[in-house]
């Protein structure tokens, strides 16, 4: 049939579903995006330009001004790989499973048939990536570090940064398609920058399982299940099949699952490295060296708690198998305890590569590295008992004006927990950090008892 006759019959198939106004995907899109470059707008571009006001000066006198550029470039790749490889699991184009099965499956084009599922997720990197790019460009030359060209640059700039992440996500899921032939990843990034050729190689098996696992993504969401999120997101091991696990003692087997584990998913280790490395460093720098080092200070802690985050695989798992027998004896507080030495031990071995040598060049002292490095392990692995063992979220989640923005911060609040307690206690020693330290600890403990309670429940 003619490309006219597909048109023509795909738009009777969107009238039959959604009426003469369509699905309103578009409508729902234009107002994300209005809202977002009104708060990037309001307060984005707000903080920004002070912070380049304030620090901008300090970072130019001590040369920081070239290695946050760097810094700034590798983040920026490291998002465009994560993004590749997220696509392998849950890719752009996901149309529903009816959608699929009675219009894809048809004899229509498949590229006129899942073209709104690409180019609304497309469209909304690129305007998101130019609005991101505009308000920095735009703070730049606000705060009098750039030129009014940095402006244009930002907003040109983010615009292709948000495509180019659209088309390697699209990327990933061309790889993992079993539709497609086996092919590397630069060829699948080749066929997805002509998104009509990867939408035509995009077979209906892969379809069906990126749509499913869509959906059930959205449902761990909106239902406050971190347990089913997580096997759903994440890859399978394909890695160390053939190492199996010996009986060691108790706390020794516990330990040797956890690193059994990270041998597995080597990518836990090394995303791990990648953020507590130089967010120790930062930390570190903060402290030692800079006038103004609130800043800093927030960044490196953020950092170290997110990479420290992914080297707790082992409180997680105890987390979602409070309610099973404890095969090898003990309570959960020693079982707890156990799965917390490797995430502790790697804390402190990378913050120890990141810390003491800024330290040492920033005219500081060993022992102010070593409280870096201790507090940062410490906060860590104690707001990571936090977020594997809080129960589900509140019954106020449930109610649609104040559900979204509660069930938000009922996700981050561990993560913002521990970035807080961190901060002050590496930027107040004394009293106050060990009253922080010492309701974190409570805090963990409490959310431990609380959730072996609700299981037995």
């Amino acid at each position: 049939m003619s490309d006219d006759g597909d048109r023509h019959r795909l738009r009777d198939a969107e009238h039959v579903l959604h009426g003469p106004e369509g699905s309103g995907g578009w409508r729902q899109l234009l107002y994300v995006i209005y809202v977002l470059a009104l708060l990037a707008g309001l307060y984005g571009f707000t903080t920004v330009r002070g912070l380049v006001e304030v620090l901008g000066p300090t970072w130019r006198a001590q040369g920081l001004v070239g290695p946050i550029e760097v810094g700034s470039a590798v983040l920026l790749v490291v998002v465009l790989v994560l993004g590749h490889l997220a696509g392998r699991r849950r890719g752009p184009v996901t149309p529903d499973l009816p959608w699929i099965e009675h219009v894809v499956a048809s004899s229509v084009d498949r590229r006129l048939t899942l073209r709104d599922a690409w180019r609304l997720p497309a469209t909304g990197f690129g305007a998101g990536g130019a609005v991101v790019g505009g308000v920095l460009g735009a703070a730049l030359w606000g705060g009098g570090a750039a030129g009014p060209a940095t402006a244009v640059v930002g907003v040109v700039g983010g615009l292709a940064t948000g495509l180019l992440l659209a088309v390697l996500w699209l990327a990933g899921q061309v790889v993992s398609d079993p539709a497609v032939e086996r092919r590397s990843s630069g060829a699948a990034v080749a066929v997805a920058l002509r998104p009509q050729v990867a939408l035509r190689a995009l077979g209906l098996e892969g379809l069906r399982a990126h749509s499913a696992r869509s959906s059930r993504l959205g449902g761990a969401v909106l239902a406050g299940d971190p347990r089913a999120m997580r096997l759903e997101a994440a890859s399978p091991v394909r890695r160390g099949r053939s190492l199996r696990l010996r009986s060691r003692g108790r706390e020794r087997t516990l330990l040797a699952r956890d690193v059994l584990g990270m041998r597995r998913q080597p990518l836990l280790l090394v995303g791990g490295l990648a953020l507590v490395v130089p967010g120790s460093a930062l930390a570190a720098w903060s402290l030692a060296g800079w006038s103004a080092p609130v800043a800093g200070l927030v960044v490196g802690v953020l950092l170290a708690q997110l990479g420290g985050g992914l080297w707790c695989e082992g409180l997680r798992l105890l987390g979602d198998t409070l309610g099973a027998p404890r095969l090898l004896g003990g309570s959960v507080d020693q079982e707890a305890l156990a799965h917390s030495a490797l995430p502790v031990g790697l804390s402190v071995l990378a913050g120890a590569v990141g810390a003491v040598p800024v330290t040492l060049v920033a005219g500081g002292s060993l022992l102010g590295a070593a409280l870096v490095v201790l507090v940062l392990a410490l906060t860590t692995t104690a707001a990571q008992w936090v977020a594997a063992f809080r129960v589900g979220p509140p019954t106020l989640t449930l109610v649609p004006e104040a559900g979204p923005p509660l069930l938000v911060l009922w996700w981050a609040w561990p993560l913002l927990l521990g970035v807080l307690v961190g901060t002050l206690t590496l930027a107040f020693p004394g009293p106050v950090a060990v009253l922080a330290l010492g309701a974190l600890a409570m805090l963990a403990r409490r959310s431990l008892q609380r959730a072996a309670v609700a299981h037995r429940d």
